[in-house]
């Protein structure tokens, strides 16, 4: 029954430990912030529960995730090397969406073409006339639209500038990053959600504006042309807004002039180039993930961090062969010493065993009679042993022995066996101290005899017999080799 507990209190043992290491690791490290952490995850539960080391079950899955990582400014590499063994900056929105109302002023277009066109003058002379008049409000009319349209545009220009900046700043956390793109594009299209299809509409509705706009533009001023030639040629001499038509063939001739530079084709390539900063920063994960089998005892990762290279116009370079890493200037790197838990270790180790039985008692012919007297009940065994435990990665590991020993010093008893519990100490397990059941060979009177009887002689040899006895064991040993995994 001893014996039958013993194997019961290792199996639940080894069952328990199994059904812990069972798992997998997640590493989670913030790039930002230096901050590393790790969780162990079972089937249907990617995220896991935090624990305090990197611990993994054989045969499981490491997972790696950097947060809060810029790909767009840098790149990373992981090394998993495997062994046996026995304050973040921010920046305020307001700061960045002020400009966006109207970054180059609401006259910028007028100023671009240099002209004089007055808005507000005197109703009298040609203006009088209800034909002049009118021309001359649809001019302003689609000044004002393409003044405005030139705006719009150059707030796109300044969000695209102002994106590329967030896109390639090292130090913003990355959902910073996105969610300030997210709001600068959603003021310009005075939406709270862009979508795709929002680049294309925004593109259709401009051109179309634009191409109205210079269209009642021109008409107008041939209108109002044709309007002040007749008002000049019935009014000789002096007269209210004498010498307008000039300003107004001047006006046309330098919106022309302009046209050949912001035109539909100019609007469409600005907003085609916010589309794609935006869609690069929105549709980037801004993680490095990485994952690995855990195999062996232990895993060495080294996490190492590069500064992509910068071009002319403040962009990165991308680095698709990781071979070429090592070229670029690394920034840091990082650490992580992972524990494999799970594989059975097998170890010998050669010491003391010291078993206990009940029956102790020696026998003599003492007078020709029967007589026992009291016997050793520990002796002194060399013991030889076979060690097998979980490797947890720690100094200190439980298992379970058997082993065989030979008395030193008691020549009435034989081999002794030995199984139980083994408690190890160093890495490589070293020492042992063991404990549990003993199997030996006691003295017993042969079949008939008792302690009392009277033998035929004085010198008469008392029969005696080998009885295979339980008992118990404590022992200590040093491993001398280790002989399988």
């Amino acid at each position: 029954m001893k014996t039958a507990r013993i194997y019961l209190v290792v199996i639940v043992f080894m069952a328990l430990f199994q059904t812990t290491s069972a798992q997998s690791l997640r590493i989670v490290y913030d790039f930002i912030q230096d901050d590393i952490r790790y969780y162990k995850t079972q089937p249907g539960d990617p995220i896991g529960k935090e624990i305090a080391s990197p611990i993994v079950g054989r045969n499981k899955l490491v997972t790696l995730e950097v947060v809060n990582f810029n790909k767009f400014v840098y790149a990373a590499n992981a090394t998993y090397t495997s062994k046996v063994v026995e304050t973040q900056s921010d920046m305020g929105l307001l700061d960045v969406i002020t400009p966006l109302v109207n970054p180059m002023g609401s006259g910028s277009f007028f100023k671009a073409l240099g002209g004089t066109l007055p808005e507000e003058i005197g109703r009298g002379g040609v203006l009088s006339t209800r034909g002049a008049s009118s021309a001359y409000d649809e001019i302003l009319e689609a000044y004002d639209n393409l003044t405005d349209l030139e705006a719009s545009v150059k707030s796109i220009e300044y969000a695209a500038t102002k994106l590329n900046k967030l896109k390639y700043n090292p130090y913003l956390p990355t959902d910073t990053i996105v969610r300030m793109c997210n709001y600068i594009v959603g003021q310009i299209f005075n939406k709270p959600v862009v979508n795709p299809s929002d680049f294309s509409q925004v593109i259709v509705t401009m051109s179309r504006d634009y191409n109205k706009s210079v269209s009642d533009l021109k008409t107008s001023s041939v209108a109002f042309l044709r309007e002040y030639d007749s008002y000049a040629s019935r009014n000789e001499g002096q007269f209210a807004g004498r010498g307008l038509d000039q300003v107004v063939r001047n006006f046309n001739n330098e919106v022309n002039d302009v046209s050949g530079r912001f035109n539909t084709d100019y609007i469409t390539k600005q907003i085609d180039y916010l589309e794609t900063v935006y869609t690069s920063i929105v549709a980037t994960r801004f993680k490095f993930n990485s994952s690995h089998a855990a195999k062996d005892d232990e895993i060495d990762l080294l996490l190492s961090f590069f500064k992509l290279p910068v071009n002319d116009d403040g962009t990165t370079s991308s680095v698709s062969d990781l071979n070429n890493l090592n070229a670029l200037p690394k920034i840091k790197e990082k650490k992580v010493s992972i524990t494999v838990r799970g594989d059975m270790k097998v170890t010998t180790s050669v010491g003391l065993a010291f078993p206990r039985y009940q029956t102790t008692d020696d026998f003599i012919n003492r007078d020709s009679f029967i007589v026992s007297q009291p016997g050793s009940r520990s002796s002194p065994n060399l013991g030889g042993y076979v060690n097998f435990y979980p490797y947890t990665g720690r100094t200190v590991n439980l298992g379970g022995t058997f082993g065989v020993g030979v008395p030193l010093q008691d020549e009435n008893r034989n081999v002794n066996m030995y199984m139980g519990l083994t408690m190890l100490f160093g890495a490589e397990s070293r020492v042992s101290l063991h404990g549990g059941a003993s199997l030996g060979q006691v003295k017993k009177l042969g079949e008939g005899y008792a302690v009392g009887d009277q033998l035929l002689s004085s010198t008469q040899v008392v029969p005696v017999r080998n009885v295979w006895e339980w008992g118990t064991f404590i022992g200590i040993s040093f491993n001398i080799s280790k002989v399988g995994q």
